[in-house]
């Protein structure tokens, strides 16, 4: 390692050391209200109860990396009872959604270590990992470094990177190197574009290779699916959009799609499922706004009371229970794409055959929708208005919405098989 990146190292260590301590009260502060954090905060600092030994680290961020690698996990679990397998991510959603894998024993689900040098040697110590496997691109220093150290193998899985991140780290190309690149054992990377990315940023050509999307094995609760279908077929009837996943800032976009709609389709209606409490939250004021019936799913305590699901929109504001809000639906737009957050995944839907609309901003998933949308499985709506024409034709012409559902199924089947290449090259590096 050259000087200037050891003193670079060291000083990251430094200042990281001084801000985790305010980073954590920032959290407690921004999260009170959110009670999935509780007492895990400690966790960002490194205190963790207990001991394991014999553990395989799998590090997901969020609710969308937790939920590409469950099927993953899952038949990690069941091939290797003898190791114990720690999932560690940095939200509430994504620690409620990995708890769903709680019920095999040798399954545990912890908030992740804030990368500071005494937040990531108290995880260590608590879980001692044989293997480190980093889901999308988690590339924190401290804990990259604290790996090499005690000589544990480093993966990443459904590694991706964008253009722009590539430019970032090319102007401390050096650095980037030593501390990021060099510290990689092997990099399963989404495909052969984010292959060279990796590449271009110093990871060893040898180390990376283009193994494809786990998210495309996805196995998603079948049982949810069909007892949403029954529902649907007995409250809803057959032209119900869904917005899956969308952000504050698209509720007006989609919910003003869906009057205009409602002029050409008869009962024509909405399921709104935020991808945050909050964004559940500026849909209802909007609606209110707007004097539109609406009925909250976490309302519904009682099969009694499923009848409330008859309102012209429901809200979609429970966790885990994704496959039930697909299941209600027959066109399904996920959210993310009118807003810079860079949309969210396609495979799910399409794993149901429901045809996809999406908004123009989803470079989070370019490959996949770029597939979907060249093969007729999805469609790209530029502004609220092509949404809306596309919430009318979808649900007025169901020959057309049949056919994009079954052409979205075939592209999620073509690129099955990265789970079992991926679980192939974790064991290779275990033995």
């Amino acid at each position: 390692m050259k000087f200037t990146s050891l003193l670079a190292l060291y000083l990251y260590k430094f200042l990281t050391g001084l801000i985790a301590p305010l980073a954590v009260l920032f959290i407690c502060y921004k999260k009170r209200h959110d009670k999935g954090y509780g007492l895990a905060v400690f966790n960002f600092l490194g205190f963790y109860k207990g001991k394991k030994k014999n553990s395989i680290w799998f590090h997901a961020a969020s609710v969308g990396e937790v939920n590409s690698i469950k099927p993953l996990v899952s038949r990690f679990a069941k091939k290797n009872p003898d190791f114990n397998i720690v999932i560690s991510t940095m939200t509430s959603t994504g620690k409620e959604t990995a708890n769903s894998l709680k019920s095999y024993k040798n399954i545990t689900v912890v908030t992740a270590p804030l990368d500071a040098p005494y937040s990531v040697c108290g995880f260590f110590k608590a879980f001692n990992p044989k293997i480190l496997i980093i889901v999308d691109t988690e590339l924190w220093p401290n804990m990259l470094d604290k790996a090499s150290k005690k000589k544990i193998p480093v993966v990443i899985i459904n590694g991706r990177l964008q253009d722009k991140n590539v430019d970032s780290y090319k102007k401390h190309a050096n650095l980037v190197k030593d501390l990021i690149a060099s510290k990689l054992s092997l990099v399963l990377a989404m495909s052969h574009s984010d292959k060279m990315r990796f590449e271009n940023i110093g990871v060893s050509q040898d180390k990376v290779i283009a193994a494809g999307n786990l998210k495309y094995d996805l196995i998603p609760n079948q049982v949810l699916f069909e007892n949403a279908k029954t529902i649907k077929t007995r409250l809803l009837g057959n032209n119900v959009i869904g917005a899956i996943s969308f952000h504050s800032g698209e509720e007006k976009h989609i919910i003003n799609a869906f009057i205009e709609a409602k002029k050409t389709v008869n009962n024509l209606k909405l399921v709104l499922v935020g991808r945050h409490a909050q964004d559940c939250n500026k849909a209802i004021e909007y609606l209110k706004e707007l004097n539109i019936a609406y009925k909250r799913k976490s309302k519904i305590t009682s099969t009694d009371e499923l009848k409330g699901l008859d309102k012209d929109v429901i809200i979609g504001d429970t966790l885990g229970e994704i496959e039930f809000y697909f299941g209600l639906c027959d066109v399904i737009f996920m959210g993310g794409s009118f807003v810079s957050i860079g949309g969210h995944n396609p495979l799910e839907p399409a794993y149901f055959s429901l045809p996809i609309i999406t908004g123009p901003i989803y470079h989070n998933f370019s490959e996949q929708f770029e597939k979907l949308i060249d093969n007729g499985g999805a469609f790209l709506a530029e502004d609220e208005e092509h949404l809306a024409a596309f919430f009318e034709k979808l649900t007025n012409d169901k020959e057309f919405a049949h056919i994009a559902g079954v052409k979205a199924l075939d592209i999620q089947q073509q690129g099955r098989g990265t789970l079992n290449f991926t679980l192939e090259k974790i064991g290779k590096l275990l033995k």
